[in-house]
């Protein structure tokens, strides 16, 4: 069974739409945000179905991107590191990705990452992001400057819109 993600605003509400008939029902979900399992939901219409709950302030996509990285270092003569990369999950404010080889990076550490969006256009995208947290080969960044308006932010937000 396939479990629907429902994202909590600023409000700690979530909505909540019924696979089966289509009503949405707003809801409060500051009393359910740390439970850290699916929830059962019956609809009036009488369909159960499973909701986690995200607590993230914007929608995060899984992706499959082609891209590289350059670490950017203010030490010249440490020299800078350049690998590729796949971006599995993308979001308004940064990104997730996992690199091909074995690398050096740090939290904390400063990115140039550039990838290619699979939309129609095959936008390619290049930012500035800081590494926030490291699992092996496994990346997360923030933007640096996602809160911008800018052309890239604008592609990233169409992106990024539910289909």
């Amino acid at each position: 069974m396939e479990i629907k993600k429902i994202y909590v605003n600023d409000n700690e509400k979530g909505t909540i739409i019924c696979e089966k008939c289509g009503k949405t029902r707003v809801v409060t979900l500051s009393d359910f945000k740390n439970i850290g399992k699916p929830l059962k939901v019956k609809c009036s219409c009488g369909h159960f179905f499973f909701v986690s709950i995200e607590v993230r302030k914007f929608y995060r996509k899984s992706t499959h991107l082609n891209g590289e990285y350059i670490k950017v270092s203010h030490d010249a003569s440490k020299g800078l590191e350049k690998g590729t990369m796949i971006v599995e999950d993308l979001s308004r404010t940064g990104l997730g990705f996992r690199t091909k080889t074995q690398h050096n990076l740090r939290v904390r550490d400063m990115l140039r990452v550039r990838f290619t969006l699979d939309d129609a256009q095959r936008s390619e995208v290049h930012k500035s992001a800081i590494v926030k947290r490291i699992s092996h080969n496994f990346v997360g960044a923030e933007f640096v400057d996602f809160d911008a308006f800018n052309e890239t932010n604008r592609l990233l937000g169409f992106y990024l819109m539910p289909r």
